[in-house]
Formats: structure tokens, C-alpha cells, sequence
């Protein structure tokens, strides 16, 4: 061996090694991989500096002008980050088709590149319309509604596409809408409205750059009027799928029946509304010297192969799907007290319904990033004409101030705007296109990027509900309750109660009126939405606090409840009715003692238990307090499933779990008892929402729980709810009941029964009340509006006020059952019908109810 030393990081067999750590050799990246990096998330920013933006064209233009071509790596990634621009940040079409024009000058492989990657595209959308195995993801917003963005970015484009050929796309659309809607005219043809709407919709994008073309406005103004010959939009009035079940505040509004109006509003007086609404670029834009062709003919679905989805029933994307059913415009923020001056562009006019179309993609396409998509929406003014949009933040005084002084300066919020059409998807019917708590969160996210700005306009929305709660839809109001209590929550609590305070004092003890019932509901859902009570305490005036007890029944109920299981002449004591705690085990009842053994019991190991002993410690029980108890059978019910449920009071799963381990053992003690299988149902739902009293919510789903084992029904689970209690119906009236009673519903779709026995339920109530008010046939039943200083008789008016407002809340409970389970429902429509002529003399009644059942055929 050479005597000569090696190098200590030689690492071979003839020198020493050396063990210390080695830092990892820095790879190099490619030079194309890095540009990506650099540059792609500009383009995905695009147009968000204002004063940079033409900087940001030449710098991109003059990139993709000396790069593209050259490496496959650059091409794919430019390619991809166009595509997902266009469809998840649609506001930012017209920079991106400016870009793309931009290169064209100096690169126009860069661009005919582009041109054919979106008309492969568009053809690809159009093959998937029709594959049954199309993957809907969460934030898939559907093959149509991506064939229209790959339309409107097209329709950028026009100075450099050969003018026949892209309105040729434009015709070809439109005569396949026709065609399908005229495949049966006795029917709304879905998917026809939208090819319809959304094509309509694109028809001004191509003269953003290219409003000198008279020739491309001539073929635009012959194809307007080929489809204002061949196509007649028939109003769908669909009473089922109304926000509000009479008087609503504003006229409803279909967005297929007011589009073709506002696109010739867009291109009249040589496009003045049109020059309005995007910015003045065409400074940026250079002489064009080529008009592209496409490289082949669009090829559409027939209308026969389009027939079986042109329902759009199947989960095909989420703005698709929005158009299964017609699509309303949806309004919170009406004109203004203060003035009468809009803070939302109208819909009625191109830029409302661009506007609106817009957000609505950016909502449901980027669903997977919740920041951004707040950032984009209340940012969206930045993307077009300045002076749309009032300044950001501006206060409704400051805009009545300036209104008053110049009634042409702009009262339109971006704000509000922003707000509406998110809150338009949250109350949108009949079903949302997202999960609720998507759309709660966003609104968070929104609030908490400018609280300042953002919390008045929330405010306006929360009184513009509450306002109308009178009339809302009753899944609606549900929808309102969560998403204001969860707002309230990230408010710290903290809400202009005083606003309702004279509500309050005039209507606080009426069980059935909507304003007090949504009041109560609200405090409740706040109690369970915190460990630290004082928190929702201490943000209430005293005229409220007296709302802060979250029981399901009065605490008088419930002692009366316990002592129903004793006779008369054993008074149990009050204080032993304690909350979320077993009133059997309190030292002074007087089977305490064998109910701590039927808890030792419970709590054995699985293997351990013997169902002799149980029965023994019951035997016994009944041979020295039966004489005390009025019905044991009842009592053996309501004190097992208390044990169970106290025992497994920690947590729902572990409630599951000690429900799962006593299965059989209970109904091998139930199987022995001599009672009706009705009344063990009911006395084992009854049993739980009374332990559980304080926490009905916790209640109702432990009572599911029960339902999975096999102890209840739905039907029972229905019984209890809607069974009278002291004159209250609890419901109708309380959240966590009417949250219970959607959940079954939708967990047992495939149960007619249950459907059948709810409608008959609600029905029973219906007409009781009529009969209660001594209503006659054809009198009219409308409930007076109440102005804050009308004087109200309390011992006339204010009981048959009550018993309205009841009428109306098991009509609008009805009215929601109906719509949520149309499908389910449709099978029953000729026995509902049936007994509604038979039980319902009330002409004004049965006219509602029969228009609801023929409409669960139509949505």
C-alpha cells in the first residue's frame, strides 16, 4: 500500500472513509423550467396590477414569442396555464385573448398553436356532453359550461380568426338549442336553455377587440334574428322552486328569458353599453396581418344522441346541473331606504348578467382554493371599466351622499355584488351545487380579508332576510339560521339585537311567529357553536337573555315528563331533575340503588354480561317500587335507553358504541314487556330528547343512532316530533327537530311510508288549524302585515296571529318536503291528490297543495 495520503472524501477500497455527513449536490434546473416558474403564475395573475398590466403584455408577449416552439416543456405548461385561466378566472378572458393577439404579430405558430389547443378542447367538451362515465369532481362545473368559456376566449380572439368560421360555432350551437327544445315542445328542454343562454351570453366577447367590423356585426345581426325567429323561451312559473311562498320582495326573473334582451342592448348604438363595461385595450393591440381558420368543423352530439342527458340528470358538473331546473335571479340587496338608487348592477342588463355569470364560475371552479376565490370576487371591478363600480368599501350614506349630489355617478357595490350572487348559490333551489359549509367558509374568508367593508354589507343581507322571514321559504329560513349564526360566531357573537327588540316584547311568548322562532333558534345555535357560554351571554340585551335556556321543552315539561312515570300520589323533587344527568341514579328517587347496578351492569365488559342479571335487578325492582310507578312496562323503557345514553353521554361514538354493545340485551328485555310497538318508539325517542333536553341537537342524532340499531323507525323518529305537546308543535318550530326531520328524509328516500306519513302529518295540521280558526271554505287566509306601531289586541288577535303563523309554517313545511323529494314523491302523487280532495274543504288550501303535487313532476 502507497504510503502517500489520499483525499479524506475519496470513497474507495485503498483509502479511509469519511463518515461525516455530505451536503446534497444542488441540482441544476433547466433554464425552461425555471422561466415556467417565473412566468406562468404571471399569466395566472394577469390584469390584477392595473398599471403594470401594459408591461405585463409586452413582457409575457415577448416570452412566449422567443420560447415557444423551442421546448415541448414551455409549451405544455403555457398551454395548460391558458386553459385553466379561462376556466377557472373567466374576467380574465379578455387579457388573456389580448396576449395571445399580441404574440400572434411576432409569433403566429405561438398563436395558431393556441387556437388549435382551445378548438380541441371545445371539441373534446363536446364528445364528453355524451359519455355517461364523464368524472364530476367537486370542482368540475360541466362539459357545457366549459364548451361556453372555450366560446367566449374564442370570441376574444376574433380580429385573428376568419370571421365565417367562428360565427359558424356560434350558429351551430344555436340551432342545436332549437333543435332540441323542438324535439318536444310540451316539455322544458334543460340542456337546450342552457346552449341557448350561455352561447347568447358569449355573442359580445367578439367585439371587444373588434368593434369596427362591420361585416362580423352584419353576420351577428342576422344570426340575433335567426334565433329571435326559431327560438321562444317559455317562462317555467314553478311555485315549488319560489324563495318565497307569497309577496316576495322582488319579481322573479328567469336568466334564459332576459338574455337575449340584454345582448342586443349590448351591441345597440354602435355597442355603447358594451364600450362601457371593458377596458379600452385596443391601444395594446397591433395591426393583425392573419386570419386563422380552424384546421376542421366543430362536430356536435346529435340531437338524438343528446336526448338522454338533455335533462341534465346526471352529475355531469355543478353549473350544468344548475340548469336541471330554470334558473331565477336571485336579489338581497334591493334599492336602498336611503335613496332610490341600486347597489347591484341589474340583471336586466348585459353587465348584471355577465357579471353574475362570471362569479358564479370563479365560485364553483376554484372551489379547491377558498382564498383565492374571495380575493378574485371582490377584486373583479379591477377587471373591467373603471367606473362601473362605486370606490370599494364606500358606505351606503357616502353613496346616497353622492347620489344625491350627482344621480349619474355609479351606486353599484362591488361588494354586494360579490355577496348577492355567493348568497344566491347558498339559497339556491332546490339543491345547492356545493356543500353549505364551501359557501359559510368563503363568506368567512371574505369578511375576514376586509372586515370593514365587508361586515355592513353582511348586515344588510342578515335585515333584508329577516325582514321577510314572514314569507321565506321554510328550508331557506333554515339555511339563513346557519349561515347567520355562523357568521355571528366569527363576529365574536356581537349583533344589533336592539334592532329586534320591539319583536321581542311583542311577540317573544307567540310560539308560531317566524321572527321569535328564527330569535330563539339563533341563541340556541350559538350556545352549541361554544364551550364558553358567557361569550353568546354577554353579547345579548336583557330583553333577549331570557332566550339563553336551550331546552327542547320547558324545565316544567320535563319534571311533569318524570313524574308522569310515578302515580299521583308519588311527587318526585325538582332538583333532582338535573341537566345532562340521569334523574334515576339521584340519591332521594327510590330505585336509585338498582339503578346503579343496571350502570355497573352496562359498563361490564361484553363478555362479562349475563342477561339474567339484568332481568333480576328489574324483577326486583318492580316487586318493591311497582306499586309507585304508574305504567313499568313505559318505565322499564325510558329508564333502560336513559342508563344507555348516560353511559355513553361523552361522545356520539361513544353513545354508538354502548348502544351497539346493549343491542340485544335491550330487546331481549323490550321483546318481554307488554307494550304496543308504537309506544316503545315513542318512548325510546322520548326518552332520549329528554335526557338530552338541554342538547336536542345531541338528542335527535343519538336518537339516529337507535334508528341504525334497529330499536326506531323514521316514522316514530317523525311521531314524536310532530306530536302536539302542551299546544306546542315543537316540530314545527325548532331547528334541531326540523334538521332531524330533513335528515331522515334524505337518509330514507327509498321509504314512501315515511314520505306518505309526513305529508299526512303536516296535512292533519293544516287542516286542524283551519278548523281551529273557524275558517270557511272559500274565505281567503292571509296573515296582515304588521307594522312596528300597529296595536295589537294580546287577548284577540295575537292567538289567532299565532294559529296563522302555524298555517303558514306547515304549508311552507310541506311546500320544502315536496321540492326535497320530488323524485321520491312523484310515485304518490295520485293517493296525495286523492285525499287532499277528499279531506281539504278549504278551496284557498287545496289550491296550493294540488299546484305543489303536479309540480314535483316538473323539477
Amino acid at each position: 500500500m502507497s504510503g502517500r495520503k489520499r483525499r479524506a472524501d475519496f470513497d474507495d477500497d485503498t483509502g479511509p472513509r469519511d463518515f461525516r455527513p455530505r451536503m446534497p449536490k444542488r441540482q441544476r434546473v433547466p433554464p425552461v423550467v425555471q422561466l415556467c416558474k417565473e412566468m406562468m403564475p404571471d399569466i395566472r395573475t394577469i390584469g390584477e396590477s392595473v398599471r403594470a398590466f401594459p408591461e405585463d403584455i409586452k413582457f409575457l408577449s415577448d416570452a412566449i414569442v422567443n420560447e415557444y416552439g423551442h421546448e415541448d416543456y414551455f409549451n405544455e405548461a403555457l398551454l395548460k396555464t391558458f386553459r385553466a385561466v379561462v376556466f377557472e378566472q373567466p374576467h380574465k378572458l379578455p387579457a388573456i385573448g389580448l396576449l395571445t393577439m399580441v404574440v400572434n404579430k411576432e409569433n403566429e405558430v405561438a398563436a395558431k398553436s393556441v387556437i388549435n389547443f382551445f378548438f380541441e378542447e371545445l371539441q373534446k367538451y363536446c364528445n364528453e356532453a355524451t359519455n355517461e362515465n364523464f368524472s364530476a369532481t367537486s370542482n368540475e362545473t360541466g362539459p357545457w359550461n366549459k364548451v361556453k368559456l372555450i366560446l367566449r376566449f374564442l370570441a376574444t380572439l376574433s380580429p385573428i380568426l376568419i370571421r365565417d368560421e367562428i360565427v359558424d360555432i356560434f350558429r351551430s350551437l344555436l340551432e342545436l338549442s332549437i333543435a332540441l327544445k323542438s324535439k318536444d315542445l310540451s316539455k322544458r328542454n334543460p340542456l337546450s336553455e342552457e346552449i341557448y343562454t350561455n352561447t347568447l351570453l358569449d355573442i359580445p366577447y367578439l367585439f371587444i377587440f373588434n368593434r369596427e367590423d362591420k361585416a362580423l356585426q352584419s353576420m351577428v345581426e342576422e344570426l340575433v334574428t335567426f334565433v329571435e325567429q326559431n327560438y321562444s323561451v317559455a317562462t317555467s312559473d314553478i311555485d315549488l322552486l319560489k324563495e318565497y311562498n307569497k309577496n316576495s320582495p322582488y319579481q322573479s326573473l328567469e336568466l334564459s328569458t332576459i338574455v337575449l334582451p340584454n345582448v342586443k342592448k349590448a351591441l345597440a348604438y354602435d355597442m355603447e353599453q358594451l364600450s362601457k363595461i371593458f377596458p379600452e385595450w385596443l391601444h395594446l393591440l397591433p395591426e393583425q396581418a392573419v386570419d386563422h381558420g380552424f384546421n376542421e368543423q366543430l362536430k356536435l352530439p346529435s340531437v338524438e344522441e343528446l336526448v338522454p342527458f338533455s335533462y341534465l340528470n346526471m352529475k355531469m358538473g355543478s353549473v350544468d346541473s344548475m340548469w336541471r331546473n330554470p334558473r331565477y335571479a336571485f336579489h338581497v340587496y334591493l334599492p336602498n331606504s336611503v335613496g332610490d338608487f341600486e347597489t347591484v348592477v341589474p340583471i336586466t342588463t348585459y353587465a348584471g348578467q355577465i357579471f353574475n355569470d362570471i362569479i358564479i364560475d370563479i365560485v364553483e371552479s376554484l372551489e379547491f382554493n377558498r382564498k383565492e376565490v374571495a380575493k378574485q370576487i371582490i377584486s373583479l371591478d379591477t377587471f373591467f371599466k373603471p367606473g362601473i363600480f362605486a370606490e370599494p368599501g364606500i358606505s351606503i350614506a357616502q353613496l346616497a351622499s353622492t347620489y344625491e349630489e350627482d344621480p349619474l355617478a355609479s351606486t353599484f357595490k362591488i361588494e354586494d355584488l360579490a355577496i348577492e350572487t355567493t348568497l344566491s348559490l347558498i339559497f339556491k333551489l332546490p339543491d345547492v351545487s356545493q356543500p353549505f359549509a364551501y359557501f359559510y367558509t368563503l363568506l368567512v374568508e371574505i369578511c375576514q380579508n376586509s372586515p370593514k367593508a365587508i361586515a355592513p354589507v353582511f348586515g344588510r343581507a342578515f335585515r333584508f332576510f329577516y325582514n321577510n322571514l314572514d314569507n321565506l321559504d321554510l328550508e331557506l329560513k333554515m339555511r339563513y339560521l346557519d349561515w347567520f349564526s355562523i357568521q355571528m360566531s366569527n363576529f365574536n357573537f356581537s349583533w344589533k339585537w336592539n334592532e329586534w327588540e320591539n319583536d321581542s316584547l311583542r311577540f317573544g311568548h307567540v310560539v308560531y311567529n317566524p321572527k321569535m322562532v328564527f330569535a330563539k333558534n339563533l341563541i340556541r345555535k350559538e350556545l352549541r357553536l361554544t364551550s364558553n357560554t358567557l361569550d353568546v351571554e354577554d353579547s345579548l340585551p336583557e330583553e333577549f337573555k331570557k332566550y339563553l335556556d336551550s331546552s327542547y321543552v320547558p324545565r316544567e315539561q320535563l319534571v311533569k315528563y318524570y313524574q308522569s312515570l310515578f302515580v299521583p300520589g308519588h311527587i318526585i323533587n325538582d332538583s333532582d331533575v338535573k341537566k345532562s344527568d340521569l334523574f334515576f341514579k339521584q340519591d332521594s328517587v327510590p330505585m336509585s340503588e338498582q339503578v346503579r347496578l343496571i350502570l355497573d351492569y352496562i359498563h361490564k365488559q361484553n363478555d362479562s354480561r349475563e342477561i339474567s342479571e339484568l332481568e333480576n335487578i328489574l324483577g326486583s325492582m318492580k316487586q318493591e317500587f311497582g306499586s309507585i310507578i304508574s305504567n313499568f312496562d313505559r318505565f322499564v323503557v325510558a329508564l333502560l335507553v336513559q342508563t344507555v345514553v348516560h353511559s355513553g353521554s361523552r361522545s356520539l361514538s361513544h353513545a354508538n358504541k354502548y348502544i351497539s354493545d346493549l343491542k340485544n340485551d335491550l330487546n331481549q328485555i323490550f321483546s318481554k314487556l307488554e307494550i304496543s310497538d308504537e309506544l316503545l318508539q315513542f318512548t325510546i325517542v322520548e326518552a332520549v330528547l329528554r335526557f338530552w333536553n338541554t342538547n336536542s341537537q345531541n338528542g335527535f342524532l343519538i336518537v339516529d343512532a337507535f334508528k341504525h340499531a334497529g330499536f326506531v323507525t323514521p316514522i316514530a323518529i317523525l311521531n314524536f316530533s310532530f306530536t302536539e305537546d302542551h299546544d306546542i308543535n315543537y316540530g314545527l318550530v325548532d331547528a334541531t327537530s326540523i334538521e332531524s326531520t330533513f335528515r331522515n328524509l334524505s337518509q330514507h328516500t327509498e321509504n314512501s311510508d315515511c314520505l306518505q306519513y309526513l305529508f299526512e302529518k303536516l296535512f292533519t295540521i293544516v287542516t286542524g288549524t283551519i278548523s281551529i280558526l273557524q275558517i270557511q271554505p272559500h274565505e281567503e287566509i292571509s296573515i296582515p302585515e304588521l307594522s312596528d306601531d300597529m296595536d295589537i289586541d294580546v287577548s284577540d288577535d295575537i292567538p289567532r296571529l299565532n294559529l296563522l303563523w302555524k298555517y303558514e309554517t306547515s304549508m311552507s313545511f310541506i311546500k320544502s318536503a315536496l321540492r326535497k323529494h320530488s323524485r321520491e314523491f312523484r310515485p304518490l302523487v295520485e293517493n296525495i291528490k286523492a285525499g287532499i280532495d277528499t279531506a281539504c274543504a278549504h278551496e284557498q288550501t287545496k289550491i296550493r297543495l294540488l299546484t305543489w303535487i303536479e309540480e314535483v313532476n316538473m323539477i
